[in-house]
């Protein structure tokens, strides 16, 4: 009887370790995956790997022309290489975007996003053009998505499938960064900048079931005409939304 009694008493002396989290008790981790800040960046002078280019927002009467998309030397004064993406538009609001794919985020979370992007033009500031400014009326776009950016077609005309917004605003995944003319304001000299443009507010947007999401960026022409830049960079910064 005593021994049974001396048993009982070190069993329950054990759970009562246990349940205090007494030494050489493991403890099983709890909780899913950790939230923390991401940071996702492109160096176009290393190369645009996995960066695939397009256009949207026109119709088969006006489509673009001329349309490029490839990494390149940056023009002089300025040295490197970058993604040189350029279009001629003939329907009015033309947009040419790269996109790429990129994970590393919390399956299904919600982050706050916050765009940055460098590039390369030597589009003056304050000149004229067909329609309007070939500075102030080329708009450059950063969008970020769990879905694929891709085209779609309405009633004839190719779209986009995400509402990044369209020329001079953003929309629920995209937003308008400013515009692609420089610091020149001599229409007739034009010289090789580099210009960096940054997001205002953060943008919400949501990771897929995989923890990816899709970057995008790009340039909305309402100048009909041709219209060029070099991205340099581009840098998304995502915070947790808890």
């Amino acid at each position: 009887m005593t021994y049974l009694i001396k048993s009982a008493l070190a069993v329950s002396l054990l759970a009562s370790l246990a349940a205090c989290g007494g030494d050489n008790v493991s403890t099983p981790p709890q909780g899913g995956p950790v939230l923390k800040a991401v940071q996702v960046t492109a160096d176009f002078n290393q190369g645009i790997d996995g960066w695939k280019g397009d256009s949207s927002d026109y119709s088969a009467a006006d489509a673009p022309e001329n349309v490029v998309f490839e990494q390149r030397a940056l023009g002089a004064p300025l040295s490197g290489k970058g993604y040189y993406v350029a279009g001629t538009n003939r329907s009015d609001d033309l947009f040419l975007y790269v996109k790429k794919q990129f994970g590393g985020f919390v399956p299904s979370a919600s982050y706050k996003v916050m765009f940055t992007v460098k590039f390369a033009t030597d589009v003056p500031t304050g000149c004229m053009g067909v329609g309007g400014s070939p500075g102030e009326s080329v708009w450059v776009f950063g969008a970020a998505s769990d879905i694929e950016p891709k085209n779609v077609v309405n009633n004839g005309r190719t779209a986009l499938n995400i509402d990044r917004g369209n020329q001079g605003g953003g929309g629920k995944a995209g937003q308008m960064l400013g515009t692609i003319g420089n610091s020149v304001t001599d229409c007739g000299k034009p010289v090789m900048e580099s210009k960096t443009l940054k997001s205002k507010e953060p943008l919400t947007v949501k990771a897929d079931a995989e923890g990816k999401l899709w970057l995008l960026v790009g340039i909305d022409s309402g100048f009909e005409a041709a219209s060029k830049l070099t991205f340099q960079s581009v840098v998304l910064d995502a915070e947790p939304v808890k």
